[in-house]
């Protein structure tokens, strides 16, 4: 029963940092042969809700944990429609008296473009992503959970349409293990609407969610150790220069369509991205 309860504990910390992974941030554009991408995504929030199973409803928490997360990331094209990416997250987490900061789990990621440069209306990209074990799981809070993770993804974007485009992207990770937690598979997609009507600025609407299986510890499936999660955001991508990208982000959890683990009243970010050549 103890190893259950610090269970429902350490999922309320690690599922403050899951909105969606870089497997499903990436459109299905691949990187032109020998361009280089960096990217940085950045996210604050408090995590001052824990979702009560027998209420089935969040409850608001006297300790929240505020969470900033940085996702470094560093793409290379490479001939034949291929880029290969490494994300580094940089972590800083605080509940109450305690306090962690540090290097999250690396991921590396390489992605095949289909479509490229057609004359189709759509380009597509198929990505597989392999999450390491590089943050501290024994960190109060943890910045890591102690497994490795591969992931299985695809990416669509429609191509020659006048003002708008349309993105759907999807990713399914087979989750691993830490000693005798089995951590459960996980489902996300992202669906975004790029509205192009103003020059340099393009507002974006996005849904997007994910669904995690129980957990094992000791190969017993643990009830009520899913999770489940849907968001709403608004963006605005802004191009000061062609090499330039910074977009503002608010997300915001459709309570009714969320369960399990902790969650956040607004999810602000901020993402800056630089394409050379």
């Amino acid at each position: 029963m103890k190893l259950v309860k610090a269970l429902f504990v350490a999922l309320f910390l690690l599922s403050a940092e899951m909105q969606g992974t870089p497997l499903i941030v990436r459109t299905g554009n691949v990187n032109k042969p020998f361009q280089v991408l960096g990217w940085v995504t950045a996210t604050y929030y408090e995590h001052n809700q824990l979702y009560d199973w027998n209420q089935d409803r969040f409850d608001r928490v006297s300790t929240p944990l505020k969470v900033f997360n940085a996702d470094l990331m560093a793409g290379l094209g490479l001939p034949g429609n291929i880029d290969l990416n490494l994300v580094l997250p940089v972590t800083s987490k605080t509940s109450g008296n305690l306090k962690s900061s540090g290097i999250g789990d690396m991921m590396v990621m390489a992605r095949y473009g289909l479509f490229q440069g057609s004359v189709l209306p759509l380009r597509a990209a198929l990505g597989m992503g392999l999450y390491l074990p590089t943050g501290k799981k024994d960190a109060t809070p943890a910045l890591g959970d102690g497994s490795t993770d591969l992931g299985f993804g695809v990416s669509l974007i429609t191509a020659n349409i006048p003002f708008i485009t349309g993105h759907l992207r999807a990713a399914y990770w087979l989750n691993g293990r830490s000693e005798d937690v089995k951590y459960g598979n996980l489902f996300e997609y992202v669906a975004v609407l790029d509205l192009g009507v103003l020059p340099g600025l393009t507002p974006e609407l996005a849904l997007s969610g994910y669904r995690q299986d129980r957990q094992e510890v000791s190969g017993v499936e643990v009830p009520n150790s899913e999770l489940n999660r849907t968001f709403l955001h608004a963006l605005l991508i802004w191009k000061p220069l062609p090499m330039l990208t910074i977009r503002p982000k608010l997300g915001l959890p459709l309570k009714s369509l969320c369960q399990g683990g902790g969650l956040a009243d607004l999810y602000p970010g901020l993402d800056v991205w630089v394409t050379v050549p």
